[in-house]
């Protein structure tokens, strides 16, 4: 698939799970709501979160005229929006300090170069 119309593809994706959170957000309360209401809003705020962020990263690469595959950029939307997610939740719990922040980033740091070094290893073979 081409980068233009998987930013294409992306950017519509985007728009649907935008209105999925929006549709949690104005029926749902997280917050006093039973556990598969919470879920719900959880799982819709991280794919809306995954959705844009992949669209952006598509995006740049685009403008820069890298060729790298777009399952990289997914790949590496799915670890942010994960950090931002777990980021928003320990916040609400009042749990979210520089280090936690420090933890998460650096966890998802070498998970990345622990994938590119896999990339590597079987482009070179």
């Amino acid at each position: 698939m081409e980068n233009k119309s998987g930013i294409l593809g992306m950017f519509l994706t985007t728009l649907i799970f935008a209105g999925i959170l929006f549709l949690g957000l104005s029926r749902i309360d997280p917050r006093t709501s039973q556990l598969t209401g919470f879920i719900f809003v959880t799982l819709a705020l991280f794919l809306f979160v995954w959705a844009l962020l992949g669209t952006c990263m598509l995006a740049v690469r685009r403008i820069r005229k890298k060729d790298r595959a777009i399952a990289v950029s997914l790949r590496q939307a799915s670890f942010l929006s994960t950090v931002v997610v777990v980021a928003l939740y320990l916040s609400r719990f009042e749990l979210l300090t520089w280090w936690n922040t420090g933890i998460l980033i650096v966890a998802v740091v070498l998970i990345e170069v622990f994938f590119i070094g896999k990339e590597e290893t079987f482009t070179s073979s």
